[in-house]
């Protein structure tokens, strides 16, 4: 069992006195939460984050990283508390050790194995702090190590994610010797008949391989001095997940796996790797195609060598890896070896050999804080994306920045367009809120909802901005439809024609075939656009309609494409309201109504602050509309003789007409004066306003907004 000594003695060689102090005390803290705590193996709880520890003091990792590594289960497996740890040991470490805790309480899903590349993603989301991962990883470690301990089907369940997650995010962050070690300790569980013989092989031919490996090591060594490249040469066996895999992969036995040894030189610069590369070339033949060079174009997690194959002296295929002491560092830690090189600070040369994500953030200013580089290096390695679960378990992908809506677009257009709310982790939520990595996301819907405008404001996929805007499309269709069909029904029954009735239909519905309208429904929305005349349908039928009754006054009913553009749409009939009564000018907006088209409201009149934000939709003036509009004014002034005749020769100055006016006492001096009038436009009734407000015996002078039933207001309603 490891002692808390044997891992200061690792301390004691990269961390000052005072570093050292503020971990002992972190020791003593998780000795005592963690008191009486028992592993499966009967072991004292504590053994697990001194093993832990010890494995990040291996990487050399920064004192906060060392911390976190005693405390990584406080949080969830103690009494620990937020408070205590960012008293005793600072807002940063608290912050690791509640990344590390996240991560290990991620659900995985029956659907792990297909998904299992989005699980790594999202524990890279979920960590942000590159450290987080890394102690993840040396958590993980040793609980491999001691996976023997464990109820069957736990090492299996253990074994398999560990497998299919956490050593692949070893690979990726460049972490050789945790990698192959997460995977043979792994595969020795799920697979111990095939790891028994794989070893077994290994074993009876390591004698021979070991005098094999000496005789090709003196040569390499040799070859090195013979050209004057200081250097070393180390033996390199494949570990046995490794020898597996290809096994399986390219159906061969254990002997015809030729890359089971290889042979790593190592050097002091890049120009002397290329030097080793030409020294092994001039004695042994290269196999063509088999070379590699990973200096040139590393791999994306940051590796480089030079990789050769050569017909080595007794006939046998030899593999050589050639790399600098740096790139070695980095081809063993990967990101961790940031620390290592934090601490020489000799010089920038120093970085030479660093991967070029992590090599740009290296400069001057930024070396002494290891924040730099976790956030640097976060975007490179984690993907613009937050992962998120349905109430089923399984993982969606989906752009930073996503909504309710994204995800509910995600799953199926009808859970999108019905959407109206949403839990996350068991609470209510807004549309607008935005996701996060790791949420449990659970849509609430209503039959009758319909998206609205204001939803493409929150959205950030195409999906759902397709969706939103084709439905918006629809619903505008819809409406031009019922509403081509009550005012064309209106204006025939003024003759006595019932649209209701089959002669009536089968009548319309030759008049739409005889003008290429594909169906009466067609016809009706056609007619709402204004595409069709009436008397034109008032011909077809033989009605002259000077002889009829006046048709329905339409003061009030416009098609948008004379005044109103409705979403992008100059062809929708809509409505104004009587009671905000809005004039060109004014800041509007439109209202989706049922059977009656689209209501046109002033932006702040009250009606729109009552109704389904769901059904407005974005309306503005167009530039040309220039007809005269109702309004009303209400003026308070003193009650003298000729009060009436100021007020009407001022407004008549202007060039507007009155349509009514009426009075009413207020008191014995005072009186409120209505009127209803036409007006061009808004600057035009404030050009009106204050001419009125300047006359001597008015107080006051305001557009009414809303009226009520009475005599005054002319019943506008």
């Amino acid at each position: 069992m490891i002692r808390i000594n044997d891992i200061l003695e690792k301390l004691h060689t990269y961390l000052s006195s005072e570093d050292i102090e503020e971990i002992t005390k972190a020791y003593a803290y998780s000795a005592k939460v963690h008191a009486g705590q028992k592993r499966y193996s009967g072991e004292p709880y504590m053994v697990h984050p001194m093993e832990v520890t010890s494995i990040l003091a291996d990487i050399k990792l920064d004192k906060e990283s060392i911390i976190t590594g005693l405390l990584h289960d406080t949080l969830e497996d103690t009494l620990a508390t937020k408070e205590e740890i960012v008293d005793m040991f600072g807002l940063q470490v608290y912050t690791l050790v509640e990344g590390v805790t996240k991560i290990g309480q991620i659900r995985i899903s029956s659907t792990f194995e297909r998904q299992a590349e989005n699980f790594r993603k999202l524990i890279l989301a979920t960590g942000k702090d590159i450290r987080v991962i890394l102690v993840k990883l040396a958590d993980r470690l040793h609980n491999v190590r001691t996976i023997s301990f464990l109820p069957a089907h736990k090492r299996e369940s253990l074994a398999k994610e560990t497998l299919d997650l956490y050593a692949p995010l070893a690979d990726r962050l460049g972490i050789y010797w945790i990698r192959t070690e997460l995977e043979d300790k792994c595969f020795q569980s799920l697979k111990p008949d095939e790891y028994k013989e794989i070893t077994r092989t290994f074993i009876a031919k390591k004698e021979e391989w070991e005098k094999y490996s000496s005789e090709i090591q003196n040569m390499l060594l040799a070859q090195l001095k013979k050209f004057e490249i200081d250097g070393q040469v180390q033996t390199r066996f494949k570990n046995f997940y490794g020898i597996y895999r290809k096994m399986i992969r390219q159906e061969l036995d254990f002997n015809n796996v030729l890359d089971v040894k290889a042979f790593r030189v190592i050097t002091q610069d890049v120009a002397s790797c290329y030097a080793a590369l030409g020294a092994v070339h001039s004695v042994w033949k290269p196999v063509p195609g088999r070379f590699k060079d990973y200096i040139a174009l590393p791999k994306s997690n940051g590796y480089k060598s030079l990789h050769t194959v050569v017909i080595g002296p007794f006939g046998d295929r030899v593999e050589v890896q050639i790399r600098s002491n740096k790139m070695h560092e980095v081809a063993e830690y990967g990101v961790a070896a940031h620390w290592k090189y934090k601490l020489e600070q000799d010089s920038h040369d120093n970085l030479i050999d660093l991967p070029d994500s992590v090599k740009k953030i290296f400069d001057t200013d930024t070396l002494s804080d290891p924040k730099e580089f976790i956030d640097a290096v976060k975007d490179e390695l984690i993907t613009k994306f937050v992962y998120v679960f349905t109430p089923k378990g399984d993982l969606k992908e989906l752009p930073t920045h996503s909504s309710i809506i994204d995800f509910a677009y995600s799953i199926h257009s009808d859970l999108g367009n019905q959407c109206s709310g949403a839990r996350v982790n068991g609470r209510i939520v807004p549309l607008s809120y935005q996701l996060k990595s790791g949420d449990m996301i659970e849509i609430i819907t209503k039959k009758d909802r319909q998206p609205s405008r204001d939803w493409l404001k929150y959205v950030v996929t195409s999906k759902a901005k397709t969706k939103i805007r084709n439905s918006i499309k629809n619903a505008l269709s819809l409406e031009s439809l019922k509403m081509g069909k009550d005012i064309l029904g209106k204006k025939l029954s003024r003759y006595g024609l019932n649209i209701n009735k089959q002669d009536v239909s089968d009548k319309l519905k030759k008049f739409a075939a005889e003008k290429s309208i594909k169906s009466l429904d067609d016809l009706f929305i056609r007619y709402s656009l204004s595409k069709i005349n009436i008397s034109e349908i008032l011909n077809y039928f033989n009605l002259n309609s000077q002889n009829k009754p006046a048709l329905d006054d339409q003061s009030k009913i416009l098609n948008s494409n004379e005044a109103i553009i409705v979403g992008g749409n100059d062809n929708i009939m809509v409505r104004f309201c009587k009671s905000c009564s809005p004039i060109y000018g004014d800041e509007i907006i439109g209202y989706i109504t049922i059977g009656r088209g689209i209501s046109i409201h002033r932006i702040s009149c009250k009606q729109i602050l009552e109704v389904d934000s769901s059904r407005l939709i974005e309306a503005k003036w167009d530039q040309s509309y220039r007809s005269k509009s109702h309004t009303i004014l209400k003026v308070t002034c003193f009650d003298k003789p000729g009060i009436l005749s100021e007020i009407s020769n001022t407004i008549a100055k202007h060039d507007s007409n009155i349509i009514k006016i009426n009075a009413k006492p207020i008191s014995l001096t005072r009186s409120s004066i209505y009127i209803e009038m036409l007006v061009q436009d808004t600057n035009h009734l404030s050009s009106i306003i204050n001419d009125l407000s300047l006359l001597p015996d008015i107080n006051n002078v305001d557009r009414l907004m809303h009226t009520k039933h009475n005599q005054y207001d002319f019943n506008l309603y």
